[in-house]
């Protein structure tokens, strides 16, 4: 077993990270016929379960393993390349970035510098304002904390395993409990089972079990070449036709990595292996890992910089393959050769290491943190310009006015308030009046309604607050919310109904129901409500990065065109007429203002004078929210009066 574990080259193995990064690349590129791309990272995974434990147990059978010296060759492997990739990325968003956008950029810095990038995009991806992934400079840089964490706890289990005599029993009941885990958690949180490192151990234990069935089965020629066939098919298929949307697709995960350990298993020596063993593949397969570190920063910035259209062309897209292999191969000439080869730091002692290498890691995370800290160092741009920034971005807390005179009224709802929290500014100081706000972004504020998501407990403790609230006092009520966000296939119940609404996707059954129960509950002691209606979309994405301009120019916001008011009244009629009927119910109580009445004329506008309206497809900047109330106003102010 000395001679399996022996640190030697396989070109097979390189081969293999190259369709594997080549996968991953294609898959970012959005070429056509490559959306299972996505898998590369997880043939990677595979490939490093099968390196790392050969490597560990080499060492142990030699008498010369050391944690200290295991995590420092992992330091010089992964950290040189990836501090000038997070450096570059950094750089590049100080000169082309606004300072919303920087300060984003600096915030993934600090991440994949300390190693927690996958943490915190699974903790973003819970919270309702969370940015588009291809808003994110360094969004690929999950996978690489995900395996430096991965690294911090496998040589302890694979150690304590040896010890007692009992490694591949060890490896597999840690492969087993991970795929259990997977399998509960990813009913009630997907992303959790995507981003997590424990829910990935299977797929590294997949490749480390290769050793296992290395050493009890020998294959002969036939077997060989059939199972080399059969791992290569498995790739090939799950590049070529597995989707990130797929059903079950935590399960349906393990081919691509059964694929990667058998082809690894059959080694380099069969005919079907020369796909891999060829020279461009071992090239391709050398600079992989820089390959991979600067593939998306260059497709992130040519898109922002040049525009969708642009970089997703033929051209575009050939002329970013180039820059990526060159950038590529520099990068391992010139950064990874000299930090893994360098007879200085191999002969330099673990402590010597440890401290050159975090030194320079917390220098730069001081100053990206700084960079955060500092709101993307607004400083960079032209004071006019950080006003015109100001006016398309989204209200928030600081933007809201508080007035001296009594609380006047409540407004309640999801994200939403926050757009008329602002706007009524003017009326509220006007009336001499103050306003209680409350609800939860992306929460239906409805008794008996919840969402079918990971933060359901966060929406339901949000509408129990806010509902409990309103019921102690007898106020009038603004109720605002985007509506169409809660059909029936995006929401529970959770009290007995009579009536046992069917759940089809877009019907609005529950919604109706939960908007009855709340609003009949609400009146019972005289109370008015003014609902206020679906808030229109704009009918385009907005990338809100690019509505900002950084120091250099990039190109801008595609043109949104206007909706006609035609358009616009198909578009909201489903909700409409639920709320029209809604409000029949209680004709006295209960007024509605549709936005698409005072917002449009013959036309609903997106941008007005070069000032754009939305932030996104369901938000108002404060643009827009002084837009749409200064037009309603007379409505509320009466409401408010009466």
């Amino acid at each position: 077993m000395a001679n399996n574990l022996a640190n030697h080259f396989r070109a097979e193995i390189a081969g293999l990270r190259a369709v594997a990064v080549i996968g991953v690349v294609l898959f970012h590129l959005k070429v056509d016929g490559f959306q299972g791309g996505f898998v590369g990272v997880d043939i990677f995974f595979v490939i490093s379960g099968y390196l790392i434990t050969r490597n560990i147990l080499a060492d142990l059978q030699a008498g010369r393993f050391s944690f200290g010296q295991f995590y420092v060759r992992r330091t010089r492997r992964i950290y040189p390349a990836l501090i000038f990739t997070v450096v570059a990325t950094y750089l590049a968003g100080a000169l082309w970035c606004s300072p919303l956008m920087f300060l984003d950029v600096a915030k993934e810095g600090t991440h994949a510098l300390l190693s927690i990038s996958n943490i915190q995009y699974w903790r973003e991806s819970r919270q309702y304002f969370a940015p588009n992934s291809d808003e994110l400079a360094l969004l690929h840089c999950w996978s690489l904390s995900l395996e430096e964490q991965f690294y911090l706890l496998w040589p302890v289990l694979i150690v304590l395993a040896w010890r007692v005599g009992r490694t591949f029993e060890g490896i597999t009941v840690a492969a087993l409990a991970s795929i259990v885990a997977s399998t509960l958690v990813s009913r009630v949180d997907p992303l959790a089972v995507f981003f997590l490192m424990p829910f990935r151990i299977s797929e590294f234990a997949c490749g480390a079990l290769v050793l296992l069935v290395e050493r009890r089965f020998r294959l002969g020629e036939a077997a060989a070449e059939c199972l080399s066939a059969i791992g290569l098919l498995c790739i090939a298929a799950s590049v070529l036709l597995f989707k990130s949307d797929m059903p079950h697709l935590d399960a349906a995960i393990l081919l691509p990595c059964l694929g990667a350990a058998a082809t690894i298993w059959a080694s380099g020596k069969t005919r079907v292996s020369t796909i891999l063993t060829n020279a461009t593949m071992v090239s391709i397969g050398a600079i992989s890992y820089s390959l991979y570190l600067c593939h998306w920063p260059i497709i992130f910035f040519a898109r922002f910089i040049f525009g969708d259209d642009a970089a997703n062309g033929w051209a575009g897209i050939l002329t970013m393959a180039v820059v990526m292999v060159a950038v590529a191969t520099a990068m391992n000439l010139f950064i990874e050769r000299r930090f893994i080869q360098s007879s200085e730091l191999r002969s330099a002692s673990v402590l010597r290491n440890a401290v050159g290498f975090w030194s320079v890691v917390l220098a730069l995370v001081a100053v990206t943190h700084f960079t955060f800290k500092s709101q993307g160092f607004a400083w960079r741009m032209p004071e006019a310009q950080a006003e015109l920034e100001h006016l398309e971005d989204f209200p928030t807390g600081r933007d809201i006015r508080r007035f001296q005179g009594p609380v006047g009224f409540e407004l309640i709802g999801d994200s939403l308030i926050a757009e008329y929290a602002f706007g009524l500014g003017p009326i509220m100081e006007q009336l001499n009046i103050n306003v209680h706000v409350m609800g939860g972004a992306g929460c239906p504020i409805l008794y008996g309604a919840t969402l079918k998501s990971p933060r359901q407990e966060e929406c339901r403790l949000a509408r129990d607050q806010t509902l409990q609230r309103v019921a102690q006092t007898n106020l009038p009520i603004i109720f605002v919310q985007k509506w169409s966000l809660y059909s029936d296939a995006a929401i529970n119940e959770d009290v007995d109904s009579p009536q046992n609404p069917p759940s089809s996707g877009m019907s609005f059954t529950k919604l109706q129901l939960g908007l009855e129960r709340t609003i009949g509950k609400l009146v019972a002691d005289g109370r008015h409500i003014l609902i206020i209606g679906e808030q229109l979309d704009p009918g385009c994405p907005i990338n809100r990065p690019r509505l900002l301009q950084g120091p250099l120019p990039h190109a801008p916001q595609p043109p949104c065109a206007a909706k006609t008011r035609e358009e616009a009244e198909r578009s909201t009629s489903k909700i409409d007429q639920i709320l029209s009927a809604v409000r029949a119910k209680w004709p006295d109580k209960v007024e509605l203002l549709r936005p698409i009445d005072y917002f449009c004329d013959t036309e609903c506008p997106v941008v007005k004078d070069g000032i754009w309206f939305y932030s996104n497809r369901i938000h108002l900047t404060l643009a827009g929210s002084t837009y749409m109330v200064s037009r309603s106003g007379d409505v509320i102010r009466r409401f408010l009066e009466n």
